[in-house]
């Protein structure tokens, strides 16, 4: 078990130099010339580790604000990606010009320009969608994501187009605009709509002004109360946080929340079984694209627990699992050792040889300790399978 760990800790330290670089560059930027808002706007995009060594398709989150919020969104998508706590997605911001006339859904004489939410809508919906469905790999899977009169507007869009975004981040939103009138809003929608099945995420700060904390709170629980209510919901309010502070640890959270339907659930890990863990794994690639994935300290001791119970076929799916999964930004000459040998027990001795020879090859590469072992397997199998040397 000793010898696990040193080979799990050293893959990690691997993991963490695959990319390593002088230069740091967070996001790209472009210019989009839109016909709907008449105007160009610029629109930032990060793309996740690995996008260039592969050819998958990711999921795409959608930030208001973005010349902001892209900055903190890119670390935790990082981080949380590297923790397997959510699939690698790609993150889109739009840059802000004028959020009186684009995050408000009505217009009020004390703001002139104010009113334009519903040709935002259109603008993200017909131009910007496509555009970057164009531009970069994308699945289907979209969240939107707003805080403050972004997240009014972010709101807005739940009701006014809520099919456009499979998921919807609400930050300290500014539902009192113009009366109230968005609670109205959403109690007709509830009460006209069919049942929804999105994921909702809403945040406050809990140092925030009693009426964003009441509104919001009077908004959840109209969501939440509703009969057609058919939607993932979680409401966080964070202490000692402020309007200004809070969007760092709401997106954190928001993203784990979001795709926490990934985790492998522990009754597949207690009570395994090919069908219930392939299944799993497969409607998590079809949703979230096919690098969506578990924790390292998931697949590994999994495997290897089956491995031990002579499950060697179960134990090749889960390190096929950990292979597939891993190639992009941890491609480790141990993962595939650990495959041959599920192989080999399982009787595949090709497969083992095949195997083998790339961990093998990637040990040379990188200049890992097992070189030698594997090299000896190698030439076993080899000569085994009556092989030329």
């Amino acid at each position: 078990m000793k010898l696990i760990n040193l080979i799990l800790l050293f893959i990690l330290i691997v993991q963490g130099n695959v990319y390593a670089a002088d230069n740091i560059n967070i996001a790209q930027s472009f210019e989009i010339d839109s016909k709907i808002l008449q105007q160009k706007r610029t629109i930032l995009v990060s793309l996740p580790t690995g996008y260039e060594a592969n050819k998958a398709r990711y999921p795409v989150i959608y930030m208001l604000d973005g010349l902001i919020a892209i900055s903190h969104a890119v670390g935790a998508r990082d981080v949380l990606v590297k923790s397997a706590n959510i699939p690698p997605t790609i993150i889109v911001g739009i840059k802000s010009e004028d959020r009186m006339m684009d995050f408000t859904p009505s217009s009020i004489e004390l703001y002139k320009s104010s009113g334009g939410a519903d040709k935002f809508i259109r603008f993200i919906e017909l131009e910007l969608i496509p555009l970057i469905n164009a531009k970069f790999r994308t699945n289907t899977f979209k969240a939107l994501e707003g805080h403050s009169m972004a997240g009014l507007f972010t709101a807005h869009a739940l009701i006014k187009s809520p099919d456009l975004f499979d998921a919807y981040i609400i930050t300290s939103p500014e539902l009192g605009w113009n009366k109230d009138e968005i609670n109205e809003k959403l109690k007709l929608f509830l009460t006209s709509s069919q049942p929804l099945q999105k994921d909702l995420y809403f945040a406050v700060g809990e140092q925030e002004s009693s009426m964003i904390k009441d509104q919001l709170s009077q908004f959840v629980s109209e969501i939440k109360n509703s009969s057609s209510n058919k939607m993932r919901i979680k409401h966080d309010i964070f202490e000692d946080e402020s309007h200004m502070s809070v969007p760092l640890l709401a997106n954190y959270h928001a993203l784990k929340f979001i795709f926490s339907d990934l985790r492998l659930p522990t009754d597949i890990i207690e009570n395994y079984s090919d069908e219930k863990f392939l299944a799993h794994e497969a409607s998590m690639s079809k949703k979230y694209g096919e690098l969506a994935r578990q924790e390292l300290k998931v697949y590994i001791p999994l495997a290897l627990g089956l491995m031990k119970q002579q499950q060697y076929q179960s134990a090749v799916n889960v390190f096929k699992r950990l292979v597939q999964t891993y190639k992009v930004d941890n491609d480790h000459p141990q993962n595939y050792a650990w495959l041959a040998s599920a192989h080999d027990k399982n009787g595949n001795k090709q497969a083992a040889l095949k195997n083998y020879k790339i961990a093998l090859q990637k040990a040379v590469d990188i200049g890992f300790m097992r070189e030698a072992l594997f090299r000896t397997k190698v030439t076993e199998l080899t000569a085994e399978l009556g092989l030329a040397k």
